[in-house]
């Protein structure tokens, strides 16, 4: 007879109960040159905009801009990295832009209900 014991490690049962990741937020603080250049930036992206805020979504995270600070959120460590890595391609034609994870903001308008 087999015991709880003698289960592999990468059974049903160990990913079941395997500690989640957190999310994460990565903040970088920005002079003014910065802060206009990643405005500029991902305004190629068609962001949300809210006042001074920018966000953009994307599927792996949201990016954030605000008056001199990027905020990137993300599941994990590694895909915000990622992300903040990866900001400059969209200086690249956006036809490119999935091979980078990146996109589009995707918005959705509401329709009056009639």
């Amino acid at each position: 007879m087999k015991g709880m014991d003698d289960e592999p490690p990468n059974s049903w049962f160990s990913r079941l109960f395997k500690p989640r990741e957190k999310p994460v937020l990565l903040e970088q603080r920005l002079s003014r040159e910065a802060y206009e250049e990643y405005h500029e930036l991902l305004m190629k992206a068609r962001p949300e905009v809210e006042g001074s805020k920018l966000r953009l979504r994307l599927s792996e995270g949201i990016v954030e801009l605000n008056e001199g600070v990027l905020r990137v959120r993300a599941k994990n460590l590694k895909t915000a990295e990622k992300i903040l890595r990866n900001l400059h391609h969209y200086e690249q034609p956006p036809s490119l832009w999935p091979a980078y994870g990146l996109s589009y903001s995707l918005k959705r308008r509401r329709r009056p209900i009639l």
